[in-house]
């Protein structure tokens, strides 16, 4: 067995951010998933992250990863995600 996929530190970090649980725990596993994930990234991923570091009060690492996530949306063309991005990156001020 190969342990926890990229997969299963996304569902754990979601589930962690949207029922208010250990938000420290949930930024953890979230970066776990991106890292496993580098070679081919995922647009929600990175927007999951930006989502959780907002939460913790990372401003910094929220602006990142939401640009990051913005990128890829509009290499993949997802409307929807570009334009959350957006938003959160002028809601940020960045």
């Amino acid at each position: 067995m190969a342990g926890p996929g990229a997969n299963d530190y996304y569902a754990a970090a979601s589930y962690y951010m949207e029922e208010g649980k250990d938000i420290n725990k949930a930024k953890m596993w979230i970066g776990k998933a991106v890292e496993m994930t580098k070679d081919k990234p995922r647009f929600w991923y990175l927007r999951k992250q930006s989502l959780i570091h907002e939460k913790a009060g990372d401003k910094a690492g929220a602006i990142k990863a939401a640009k990051a996530s913005l990128m890829h949306a509009e290499k993949a063309g997802n409307a929807d995600y570009i334009k959350m991005n957006k938003d959160a990156l002028k809601k940020w001020g960045a």
